[in-house]
């Protein structure tokens, strides 16, 4: 099983989590990093899923968004159009799809959604890192009932890290809510199509939540799950 992971073009240090994280979901897992710096879309075709990853700021010409706003940093436009193609060709092919993070925003806004620019000021709570540390600080979540990520999950709450300033604000065309923070901040989404193979976005960090706990069903069920998935397909 080969899974494509787009390089968070960032820290070396939190990329390697997600290979750590999604190989330790299976014994049977290779990963590739995709990414337009190493000019290697055709690599997914080889893949059988797909792992969106964190880190820059989607640019807000993308979804309409205030185009000088002092809180919109570190954009990335030719990842951003670099994922999306990937996004594209995954659906195309029927292939699992997991976002995180960035993952969620740049997915929500592939399908015509737009995002918060800062969640403080739009008067939010804090979703920040504390301290700007790589496991961020704790909330909880809500999972929407009529979801399929509350039969994933297999509960309906919990608690997850946070580490992000953005987030949904319209939801894309096609999709749904699927968890959601105590605070109302959208947390999760997924297809609204159920004949769809795997798609579930988080905006949380599933791939470093060890300190919340081992068997956390929103870190660890979503990984075997989405493997589980890959695994149908290749079958």
């Amino acid at each position: 099983m080969i899974i494509g992971i787009t390089d968070t073009l960032g820290s070396e240090h939190k990329f390697q989590k997600y290979l750590e994280w999604v190989r330790g979901g299976s014994q049977n897992v290779e990963t590739v990093t995709l990414s337009y710096a190493a000019n290697n879309a055709g690599a997914l075709s080889s893949c059988d899923g797909i792992v969106l990853t964190g880190g820059h700021d989607v640019d807000p010409q993308l979804y309409n968004g205030p185009l000088h706003h002092p809180k919109i940093v570190s954009v990335d436009r030719k990842r951003d159009d670099f994922e999306m193609r990937m996004l594209e060709r995954a659906l195309h092919q029927g292939m699992p799809i997991l976002g995180i993070c960035r993952g969620l925003q740049i997915a929500n806004v592939y399908f015509g959604g737009s995002l918060i620019p800062d969640l403080e000021e739009a008067g939010y709570r804090s979703h920040r890192s504390a301290n700007d540390s790589m496991d961020g600080s704790n909330h909880s979540v809500i999972v929407e009932p009529a979801s399929r990520f509350s039969n994933l999950a297999g509960t309906m709450a919990g608690v997850v890290n946070t580490s992000h300033h953005q987030a949904i604000r319209e939801l894309g065309a096609g999709l749904r809510v699927a968890a959601r923070s105590d605070d109302g901040v959208i947390e999760a989404i997924e297809l609204i199509d159920d004949n769809r193979p795997f798609f579930l976005c988080v905006q949380w960090h599933p791939e470093r939540m060890p300190e919340i706990a081992a068997k956390n069903p929103f870190s660890t069920t979503i990984i075997g799950k989405f493997l589980a998935s890959a695994a149908v397909l290749i079958s």
